[in-house]
């Protein structure tokens, strides 16, 4: 008996140390959502940026170090300067910069879509966030599920082409 129960308590203490973190799901979604996204131009390495939040930054640096994706490298970098934003694909905006939106998609805008100058990819955490012009929110749901909501008109505004995959799973897809 004293066997079998310490095997359950080894079983169980396993199956913690695998569970994943919100913020590790997070990093999982973003994954995705660079897989199931068009961009219009050739794509050299992935470039993802988060604004102002300095440890999601390093478990999505750590997450994305070595990983390809569609053949292409894909790096996470911090960045506490929304002016500069150029020469990135996507920028993460954590829940704390809420109050920074309008500020962050006007300088957003500001720079324009060009060659050297992707079209981006911009994900969020608020309701708000939508509403200002985001393309991709998470939304946690009962349970601590992350969910995500898609908003089509500024991707189709900037050239982006999100996979039905992905919509299919979204909570809510705003096209209009």
């Amino acid at each position: 008996i004293c066997i079998l129960a310490y095997m359950g308590v080894i079983a169980f203490n396993t199956q913690v140390s695998y569970a994943a973190t919100p913020q590790q799901l997070k990093a999982v979604f973003i994954v995705n959502f660079v897989k199931l996204t068009e961009w219009p131009s050739n794509v050299a390495i992935f470039e993802v940026r988060v604004y102002k939040d300095p440890e999601f930054a390093t478990l999505l640096t750590a997450m994305l170090a070595g990983k390809k994706v569609r053949g292409k490298d894909v790096k996470g970098t911090p960045q506490d300067d929304a002016s500069l934003f150029a020469n990135c694909h996507v920028i993460f905006l954590p829940k704390s910069v809420e109050g920074e939106l309008g500020d962050v998609f006007g300088k957003i805008k500001d720079l324009g879509d060009t060659p050297a100058n992707p079209a981006k990819l911009t994900i969020g955490e608020t309701d708000s966030f939508i509403k200002a012009g985001g393309i991709i929110t998470f939304v946690e749901t009962a349970g601590a599920k992350i969910k995500f909501k898609v908003n089509l008109v500024p991707a189709k505004a900037k050239g982006l082409t999100i996979s039905s995959k992905l919509l299919k799973l979204a909570l809510e897809v705003v096209k209009q």
